[in-house]
């Protein structure tokens, strides 16, 4: 049994040397066909595949011991790669995010005949309640100057409160100290907004006392030498007195959200002409009325009178219901 055993350690080794001689051999020889190294092949190719085969992952479980550091550099690598992406990709999408509000911007500049020059809002003020405003990119370089109009792609923002060379001080509508000319649409009537009530919350006073307001009328600017006149200012959302003084008071919601404001115009050029209310947004038309298919389910009629010579016989009115309200008024 000892001599098997010698046997099968002087076979093992044997083996062992043929298939590094014939790795030493694949790697000087270029021709993997001819001389001593096609014939080795020939005899003890078997081999050399089985003895690859044993020690191929032994030979990269050593090698990943005696460099720990590459599979995580690639790794590392891998990971910067895909965050990279993953920025290129947001990237894409802000910019596409810009361009639609800045064609919207646009849109509503062109509706009114309105030059813009467009910005973005680059800092917040004190929004504490006191004191409303944001600066934004783009000053007197730019054409910009103190109480012009600025707007978004919804409507009113506010007014240019001071300027620089580049950047811009917008007293935003809802500031305590803003006061902007309106009127309400389709008609004449004038009146101001101003704000304190919030950020999305505008007070609007009627000059005249003899109109009453309802809530659903909508409010445009009225326009002046700085003012452009026809920018969109909101919609009325409550009524605010009964009108026992000189005035009638509403609170106003601003279309323009003025906590989320990215995007904005400064109105540098006014139109020629009112725009009067077409920049507003068109209302819906209202329902049609639903066809009266109800009509004969409904509690028998009175008799109709005869048929006149022009046209049908006509419904009556109840008689008992004329003489029953003549006699509740005496």
């Amino acid at each position: 049994m000892g001599r098997d055993t010698r046997r099968s350690r002087i076979v093992v080794l044997v083996l062992l040397v043929v298939a590094f001689i014939l790795i030493t051999v694949d790697y000087r020889s270029s021709d993997s066909s001819s001389g001593a190294r096609g014939m080795l092949r020939g005899a003890f190719g078997g081999v050399e595949d089985a003895v690859s085969t044993v020690t191929r992952p032994i030979g990269r479980t050593v090698s990943s011991l005696t460099h720990p550091n590459r599979y995580r550099q690639r790794a590392d690598a891998l990971a910067a790669e895909n965050a990279q992406l993953r920025r290129q990709v947001a990237d894409d999408a802000e910019v596409r995010r810009q361009a639609a509000a800045l064609v919207s911007l646009r849109l509503l500049a062109d509706k009114g005949q309105y030059m813009i020059v467009p910005a973005r809002v680059i800092a917040v003020g004190d929004v504490t309640g006191t004191d409303w405003t944001v600066t934004v990119n783009a000053g007197s370089d730019n054409g910009v100057a103190p109480d012009k109009l600025v707007i978004n792609s919804d409507g009113l923002v506010g007014t240019v409160l001071s300027v620089t060379a580049h950047t811009s001080v917008v007293r935003l509508a809802c500031d305590p100290a803003s006061h902007i000319g309106a009127r309400l649409e389709s008609t004449r009537l004038l009146g101001a907004v101003s704000g304190g009530g919030g950020p999305d919350v505008l007070t609007f006073t009627l000059y005249d006392a003899s109109h009453q307001m309802k809530v659903g009328d909508r409010l445009v600017t009225f326009g002046s030498l700085d003012y452009a006149a026809g920018v969109p200012i909101g919609v009325v959302a409550k009524v605010l007195d009964a009108g026992g003084g000189l005035s009638r008071s509403v609170e106003i919601t601003t279309f323009a959200s003025m906590g989320s404001l990215d995007m904005v115009g400064v109105i540098v050029g006014k139109p020629v002409s009112d725009p009067g209310d077409r920049v507003l947004t068109p209302l819906p038309a209202p329902p049609s009325p639903a066809p009266s298919s109800a009509a004969p389910s409904q509690a028998p009629s009175p008799a109709p009178s005869q048929a006149g010579p022009s046209g049908p016989a006509q419904i009556s009115p109840v008689p008992a219901l004329a003489p029953a309200a003549t006699a509740g008024t005496g």
